[in-house]
């Protein structure tokens, strides 16, 4: 490498460095100054809900300074030579000029903010013109691709997890669909890091089952704290509460996050690269990278949710630990137990699994969901609450019993992963579409969703069994 593409690096990491220094700078002084930012957003918006301006000022910066993070590690990799780096400081430096012009635009915060949002944006319009110089581009020359081979499968499951989790089951609003980008650390890089870790250790779906448990118990117990907030979500009010227990709620979430935020994300990915198998998709410095993003995307969350959503409340210690202790005891038990072959069943052809797995599903979330919010007052804390519990726990108990020995007979094939996912995936839009949908426009993208996943379960189906490289 010559002077000049040493200089040219130069320059660019100096403007990283800057860039994430007024990043951070935006995002304290914003949470700081809080209450002159919603002040001067009450004046532009007077018929604002006071709660959601709050719920905003606290998820906007945030992305960007998680964005901003990540430079760190870029100018490392960068400063060592890494093609990889340059990649993706050209991607980011465009992304964030995007972010930040959208911000500005809007004149959501005082002038004096906006200031500091044109300090960002002129810096990101350097730093765009700083990377795609020829002299930078000549320092990291086109060449044999040394990324994983797999890296679009590593992708593909971090934009898979959070739109399956919250998108398609309507929990998110199209209208505040921004708020994913809240999620998406969280949810993306926790099911590519836990799947990195179920895979290498040789584990099968059971053991991603098992882990998402886990990952429930972590998001919802210590990140949320939605497993025992008397307020949050009026999930008190769902079922009798059992020491400080939201019982229906942590029933509903630890299936719904093991199935639908890390199990199907997994397998559809893995059906999209059949080539590929179970193989790890990243490598080491990938797998230690996805995971300081999970954490990174954990804090985010709890940052900005509970505060806004639960003000005032904080976890007793004692559930803090036994929350940490449990989720690590069922990690372990993931990771180091592999349960042995069930004895084999035959499988029902494809369509009627299909139709078995939506039913089940739609079932378990019609047993264990409360409509509008809570169940009806005259039962909202009956001990009757715990029958609707314990039939959908049986669903539950019974489908994974017959999946086990459906799958472990020579008649399984990918025909039927295909079947059993489509027909879950569909009743679980179906169900959002029943009891979440907000307003017609919602309605009928969850409508349009059903009928596309449907539609591509039946032309996956039709397509022949591809064969392995």
């Amino acid at each position: 490498m010559n002077p000049q593409q040493r200089n040219a690096i130069r320059l660019v990491v100096g403007l990283l460095i800057a860039a994430l220094t007024v990043s951070v700078s935006f995002a304290v002084l914003t949470l700081v100054f809080r209450h002159d930012v919603l002040a001067h957003q009450h004046a532009r918006h007077p018929g604002a809900d006071p709660a959601a301006l709050e719920r905003t000022l606290w998820t906007r910066p945030i992305p960007l300074l998680a964005v901003a993070v990540l430079y760190i590690w870029v100018i490392r990799r960068l400063r060592a030579g890494a093609a990889g780096a340059y990649r993706r400081v050209r991607i980011v430096s465009a992304v964030g000029f995007i972010a930040v012009a959208y911000l500005f635009l809007t004149a959501e915060y005082p002038a004096w903010l906006r200031g500091l949002q044109g300090v960002q944006l002129a810096l990101l319009a350097l730093l765009i013109v700083a990377v795609n110089r020829p002299v930078m581009r000549s320092a990291f020359p086109a060449g044999p691709d040394e990324r994983p081979r797999n890296r679009r499968a590593a992708w593909l499951l971090v934009l898979a997890a959070p739109l399956v989790a919250e998108l398609s089951l309507g929990t998110i609003p199209l209208r505040t669909a921004w708020v994913l980008l809240v999620f998406a650390p969280m949810y993306g890089g926790g099911a590519l890091f836990l799947r990195e870790i179920v895979r290498r250790t040789g584990g099968g779906y059971a053991n991603l089952l098992l882990m998402g448990v886990a990952y429930g118990i972590v998001e919802e117990g210590l990140v949320l704290q939605s497993l025992t907030s008397p307020h949050l979500y009026h999930a008190a009010d769902w079922a009798p509460r059992l020491f400080g227990l939201n019982t229906d709620y942590t029933l509903l979430n630890l299936v719904y996050h093991a199935v639908f935020s890390l199990t199907i994300p997994v397998v559809l990915v893995e059906l999209c690269f059949p080539a590929h198998g179970t193989r790890p998709y990243l490598r080491r410095g990938g797998l230690v990278a996805t995971g300081v993003v999970a954490l990174a995307g954990a804090a985010i969350v709890r940052l900005a949710v509970p505060p806004a959503e639960d003000p005032g409340y904080t976890m007793p210690l004692g559930a803090v630990l036994g929350f940490a202790a449990v989720a690590l005891g069922v990690a372990v038990v993931a990771l180091r137990v592999h349960p042995k072959p069930a004895l084999p069943q035959r499988a029902p052809s494809p369509r009627p699994l299909a139709l078995t797995t939506g039913a089940a599903a739609l079932l378990f979330f019609g047993l264990a969901w409360p409509f509008g919010g809570a169940r009806q007052p005259l039962f909202t804390h009956g001990s009757w609450a715990l029958l609707p519990m314990a039939a959908a726990t049986a669903v539950v108990v019974l489908l994974v019993y017959r999946m086990r020995r459906w799958s472990a007979g020579a008649s399984w094939s990918r025909e039927h992963l295909i079947a059993a996912v489509t027909g879950a995936l569909v009743a679980h839009t179906v169900f959002g579409l029943l009891g979440q949908a907000d307003g017609a426009l919602d309605r009928g993208f969850l409508a349009a969703l059903a009928v596309l996943t449907a539609a591509l379960g039946v032309a996956a189906l039709r397509r022949p069994t591809p064969v392995a490289a």
